[in-house]
């Protein structure tokens, strides 16, 4: 009797039970024209980042203070080494009070679903092009994120037994939204060839190759 089959006869079967239960099989996420997903934007764009709930903090002294935390934004994009990812504004010793700011590292400033993904795990976490690499739709986070998305899955060992499945599984894991994919200028009504692109700097829209 091996060790696995001594584990079995002590235990019981459940020496063998997933931890945490078993994992859905499918966990779908909205995807935004910025190129990430909805649960990096703030509440107050429009996302469901789960900010959290005021809480205390011993700040010495025997003084313990509420910390509150504020975001307002997008947070989907890498962040650099040397970008903090929160920042104090402002404290109040004699109130107890303290707040603090999660700092976006995307200038999206509203959410705004155009894809459904499903298990999207990192591969929508592009960083933001910089200075003229912005102008290349291809340099986009979102194209990007497809880009990383279809190289992870042609490396699965479905793809190497048949060279058509990530192709039909990228089109399952991906999906557009009903009605979603049009240009965005008002009077254009294209849906071909719709991709997101900068436009002012930094918003994110969709355009057609004729606009873009």
């Amino acid at each position: 009797m091996g060790t696995l089959d001594d584990l079995q006869a002590d235990f019981g079967d459940r020496a063998f039970e997933p931890v945490g239960g078993p994992r859905p099989k499918h966990r779908w996420y909205e995807l935004c024209t910025c190129g990430h997903l909805g649960k990096h934007h703030s509440p107050t764009v429009g996302g469901s980042y789960r900010i959290k709930e005021p809480y205390p903090k011993h700040m010495g002294g025997g003084k313990t203070a509420t910390i509150t935390t504020v975001f307002d934004g997008c947070v989907g994009a890498a962040r650099t080494p040397r970008t903090d990812a929160i920042v104090t504004e402002s404290i109040d010793r004699e109130a107890g009070t303290m707040v603090e700011r999660i700092i976006t590292t995307c200038p999206c400033v509203k959410f705004q679903p155009i894809v459904s993904v499903d298990r999207p795990n990192q591969f929508f976490c592009q960083r933001i092009p910089r200075g003229g690499d912005r102008e290349d739709p291809l340099r986009h986070p979102f194209v990007i994120g497809i880009r990383a998305f279809r190289t992870y899955l042609s490396k699965r060992k479905d793809a190497i037994a048949d060279p058509d499945w990530v192709t039909a599984e990228f089109d399952r894991r991906f999906t557009w939204l009903d009605g979603a994919r049009r240009c965005g200028l008002s009077k254009c009504t294209t849906t071909d060839g719709v991709w997101p692109v900068y436009v002012d700097g930094d918003r994110s829209e969709l355009r057609c190759a004729q606009h873009r």
